[in-house]
């Protein structure tokens, strides 16, 4: 006789996972009617702990230094722009002055004024004053 076991999730961590997006759904529902962001003020409990305030210290140290300027040399015979291979020891490297552009814009179509703006009739007038004087 062989038993044949069940592969996957059992139903018990599957009723366990639908309980959890039942209750995520209960309390966005509730923190819709209630006007509350719930969700909102439990991430906000949770970013007082230590460890959530020494990773954001981390990411605010990291966000103020400021990374190398890009600099232009030519290695191997190629330009190269980087901020790293191209170091100041390098006779060839130059240090490059980058602007940040938007890209490309579409350009601004000119208003042109239609004759219905102007007082003249449309085509849907002259043709209700057209039946009507029938």
């Amino acid at each position: 006789m062989q038993l044949n076991h069940q592969k996957g999730l059992s139903l018990l961590w599957t009723a366990v996972v639908v309980g959890l997006v039942a209750l995520a759904g209960m309390v966005g529902l509730m923190s819709a009617r209630y006007e509350r962001n719930y969700f909102a003020e439990a991430w906000k409990k949770l970013t007082k702990t230590d460890v959530a305030q020494a990773v954001q210290q981390t990411q605010q140290n990291v966000a103020k230094t400021e990374a190398p300027p890009i600099r232009k040399c030519i290695i191997d015979g190629k330009t190269v722009y980087s901020n790293v291979e191209c170091d100041k020891a390098n006779p060839t490297s130059q240090k490059v002055s980058i602007h940040d552009s938007k890209g490309f814009e579409a350009p601004k179509v000119p208003v042109v004024s239609t004759p219905e703006a102007e007082g003249a009739p449309s085509m849907r007038d002259k043709l209700i004053d057209k039946a009507v004087n029938r």
